[in-house]
């Protein structure tokens, strides 16, 4: 759905968190100041549930050590007749034996001497303490908001709209050849300069599920490398949109424009998002009065376009290797690794599988073998194994099963691309 959840319980452990530190905190450094062992009394109020660890600390804690000295602010006993800091007098003195008289006393304890009015006003405050107020204010809080959270948040969820996504990547001018509209749009971005250019057509509102539904084409121009895309549904607690995402690759791109097309589906109101490496980017926005169609989807004239960017001279080219080897779709057969054989002839690769995830026996490796033997044109042979069960396929066999030279994948795309057609009939008609 969104990235909302896991944000929520990050949000409720973090507040889970701080008070424990908060009451531990005050904890320790209370019992301290109060000559209480700090470690234990913290353990206690920490680790006890719902608070009740500090209010059995406050309960018991003793108040002998709360005062401090009016002049240093030192803390100081409650005997102390003068601060053993600063030497300031704490207690009043008796006039008759000069003892020190005690608060609360109505006679000298020595002498019996009665204490004049004046000297019974004690001279020792007593600390503020405004960590306390802090933490009751944390302890009713921090959990009047955890449930606000949670309970914001179950709203949140169960509010959240349905939402449908279909795309079509790696899309080219020629497909909105029958579209007028499209096709004009597109020659006015091409004038434009580069950019990235959104086509926005809202279809009329189906009240029967109270749906609203969008197509758009985007069209990013000027573009000197590969880039990947994708169209996704996202959702927070204030916002649902439609991101276009793109993702710069570090290959040099063949042509210098990138269309995707976005069917989009949902109960809310419909806002788009373009990304560009994870930034926010600007676009340029035309809304069409008539549905964005294109001639019929033909898959396999994308894929051979795609795989013959990827063509390579040489089989020592080993990140170009593996990038062709992942567009070919080997990489979803399993995990595998790669042996570039290029020291002497025949110049071979070959893929060790270590997990598989169907049959080995039962996989077509024929069409991989064929694609990557036409598509790096010194390769020699392809062996793939599990290390059981082998398939090897050289250049000889391939050209034969063809009926023409493989290596004119590499050279005539229309060949590599009537190779694709005759797999997808052929899997079509299966």
């Amino acid at each position: 759905m969104s990235f909302a959840a896991p944000l929520y319980l990050v949000l409720v452990a973090a507040m889970f968190l701080v008070l424990p530190i908060m009451i531990g905190v005050y904890v320790y450094r209370d019992s301290t100041r109060h000559g209480m062992n700090a470690t234990l009394w913290t353990l206690i109020a920490v680790l006890s549930p719902a608070a009740i660890g500090l209010i059995i600390y406050l309960v018991v804690r003793s108040d002998s050590n709360a005062y401090e000295c009016p002049n240093c602010k030192a803390p100081v006993l409650d005997e102390y007749a003068a601060c053993p800091k600063c030497g300031t007098p704490l207690k009043a003195k008796c006039a008759r034996c000069g003892n020190a008289l005690s608060s609360g006393y109505q006679n000298c304890a020595n002498c019996g001497e009665p204490i004049p009015p004046e000297a019974k006003i004690p001279t020792i405050a007593k600390r503020k303490d405004n960590g306390l107020g802090k933490i009751l204010i944390a302890v009713i809080l921090i959990p009047v908001l955890i449930m606000a959270m949670l309970i914001f948040g179950l709203t949140s969820f169960r509010s959240s709209h349905p939402t449908s996504v279909g795309s079509v990547d790696g899309m080219r001018i020629e497909d909105f050849a029958g579209n007028k509209t499209v096709a004009e749009w597109l020659k006015n971005c091409d004038d434009s300069g580069t950019g990235i250019y959104v086509l926005e057509y809202q279809y009329p509102k189906d009240n029967s599920n109270n749906l609203n539904r969008s197509s758009y084409i985007v069209y990013r121009t000027g573009l000197t490398k590969d880039v990947s895309v994708a169209a996704v549904g996202y959702q927070n607690f204030f916002k649902e949109a439609l991101r276009i995402e793109y993702t710069d690759a570090e290959t040099p791109g063949v042509t210098d424009y990138h269309i995707y097309k976005v069917d989009y589906s949902t109960t809310a109101k419909v806002q788009l998002d373009v990304l560009v490496d994870g930034k926010k980017a600007d676009y340029k926005l035309t809304r069409s009065t008539e549905p964005l169609m294109f001639m019929e989807s033909i898959p396999w004239r994308n894929e051979a376009a795609n795989l013959y960017k990827l063509r390579l001279d040489y089989v020592g080219d080993n990140s170009g290797v593996s990038r062709l080897v992942q567009a070919t779709g080997l990489e979803f057969v399993g995990d595998y690794t790669l042996e570039l054989k290029t020291s002497e002839k025949p110049y071979g690769l070959k893929l060790n599988y270590s997990r598989v995830n169907d049959k080995f026996e039962i996989i077509d490796f024929s069409q991989y073998s064929t694609e990557l033997l036409g598509l790096i044109k010194n390769l020699d042979y392809v062996e793939i194994t599990d290390g059981k069960s082998t398939h090897r396929l050289t250049a000889a066999e391939a050209s034969k099963a063809l009926g023409h030279d493989v290596k004119e994948f590499g050279t005539d795309p229309s060949k590599l691309e009537d190779y694709l057609k005759s797999l997808y009939e052929k899997y079509t008609n299966d």
